[in-house]
């Protein structure tokens, strides 16, 4: 999560789990954490609406992580399977 300054105080469910916490509301996309900039709650469900220029930077690292997961499963020797009895 980049740092920012000040968080602006909202109204509504985000609000309430800014003064239940006394911190900023954040969410795990792959290893980056990425803070909520609205909730919408409906009859059936609520929304986190994520903050779009952090989200792009955890998008990022999730792709990157994954292409070097891929990289390093391709330069592994692969294992020979075991025997059949």
């Amino acid at each position: 999560m980049t740092p920012h300054g000040p968080l602006e105080q909202g109204s509504g469910l985000l609000n309430l789990l800014l003064d239940v916490f006394g911190m900023p509301v954040v969410v795990r996309v792959g290893t980056t954490l990425v803070r909520i900039s609205r909730i919408s709650v409906n009859e059936t469900h609520a929304v986190l609406e994520l903050d779009s220029a952090e989200l792009e930077v955890a998008v990022e690292d999730l792709v990157l992580d994954t292409i070097t997961a891929a990289k390093v499963r391709v330069a592994q020797p692969a294992e020979d399977p075991p025997p059949r009895t």
